[in-house]
C-alpha cells in the first residue's frame, strides 16, 4: 500500500511538473519526457511486475504521450492562452490515451493494480454510480 501511495504521490507530482512547465520552465531544468517516462516505467515495472515486452511498450506510450503533453502546452503558451481550464483538459486528453494504451498492454490484474495507484479506479467507479442512479 505504501508503495501505491508513493506512486500516487509521484504521477501528482508528475501532473504538477507538467502544469508547471507550461507556466515557467525557464526557472530550473525540467526533466525531458524521455527521462520521466523511463522513470515511470522503471516504478510500472516493479509495482505492476511488468515483463520486459510490456515495460518496452509502456515506456514507449509515456515517451510519446508525455512528448504531446509537452508540445500541446507549448503551443497553448505560444498561442497565448492562459486558462488553466485549457490546460488540464489537454492533460486530460493525453491521459485518457495513455489509459487507453495501458489497457491494451497491461494484464486486467495490472490494469486494476494500475487504475488503484493512480486514483482512476476510485473515479471509474463514480462515475458507474452516477450512471447507474440515471438509469
Amino acid at each position: 500500500m505504501k508503495t501505491a501511495k508513493r506512486l500516487f504521490a509521484y504521477i501528482t507530482l508528475l501532473i504538477t511538473t507538467i502544469s508547471s512547465f507550461a507556466q515557467d520552465q525557464q526557472q530550473e531544468k525540467q526533466k525531458t519526457p524521455v527521462e520521466i517516462a523511463a522513470e515511470q516505467t522503471d516504478r510500472f515495472q516493479k509495482d505492476l511486475g511488468l515483463n520486459d515486452a510490456q515495460a518496452f511498450l509502456v515506456d514507449s506510450v509515456l515517451q510519446t504521450n508525455l512528448t504531446g503533453v509537452y508540445t500541446d502546452f507549448e503551443r497553448m503558451k505560444a498561442g497565448g492562452v492562459q486558462s488553466s481550464e485549457s490546460y488540464r483538459a489537454v492533460q486530460e486528453m493525453w491521459m485518457k490515451k495513455t489509459e487507453d494504451a495501458f489497457r491494451k498492454i497491461l494484464t486486467p490484474d495490472q490494469f486494476l493494480r494500475y487504475e488503484k495507484m493512480t486514483g482512476l479506479y476510485a473515479k471509474r467507479k463514480k462515475q458507474e454510480k452516477k450512471k447507474a442512479k440515471l438509469k
